[in-house]
């Protein structure tokens, strides 16, 4: 305040009365104590428990979550895969034909509609019957001038026209 003279800040603590002897030894033991009772606090958690699905455990099928990296709209999961054998930690899973053990904290259950069946893909490519086969006739001159004829310009959704080149003319854009 203006005015008033300076205190340094030892002036501002009071000198304690030299009349007051503490015990030593009765300081130091009760000191040795308050420290024993001392808990340490834990710095970190150790394991992080991952999320797992009760109906995981009466799943028929799962998926498999993807833990590479990923690029932009790429599925998380992949599957579903059919269960074949369950343990504590870890389910074997029919993976493209082979059996894989997977951790069951990548592991997300597979809701099927209906009732889940075994797609057995053929080896062999089924035999046509070429009688029933209809094959294509070729077309005559008469009839390829009408179709160039019926073709419109194809136009965009600003009005302008689109013209394909002669070659791509025996194309047809829906």
């Amino acid at each position: 305040v203006y005015g008033t003279t300076l205190r340094l800040p030892g002036e501002f603590v009071e000198t304690a009365s030299t009349s007051t002897n503490l015990d030593i030894n009765s300081y130091v033991n009760r000191l040795t104590n308050a420290m024993r009772s001392v808990k340490p606090v834990q710095t970190r958690r150790q394991s992080t428990d991952a999320f797992i699905q009760p109906a995981l455990k009466y799943s028929t099928h799962v998926f498999v979550c993807r833990d590479a990296l990923r690029r932009p709209l790429d599925a998380t999961y992949e599957g579903p895969y059919k269960v074949l054998k369950r343990e504590i930690k870890y389910y074997t899973i029919d993976k493209n034909g082979h059996e894989e053990n997977v951790s069951i904290d990548r592991l997300k259950a597979a809701y099927l509609e209906g009732k889940p069946f075994d797609v057995q893909l053929a080896t062999t490519p089924p035999k046509l019957d070429m009688s029933k086969v209809a094959m294509p006739q070729a077309a005559t001159n008469e009839q390829v001038e009408i179709q160039k004829s019926s073709i419109t310009p194809r136009a965009t959704r600003s009005g302008r026209n689109v013209r394909f080149p002669e070659h791509l003319n025996e194309y047809y854009v829906y």
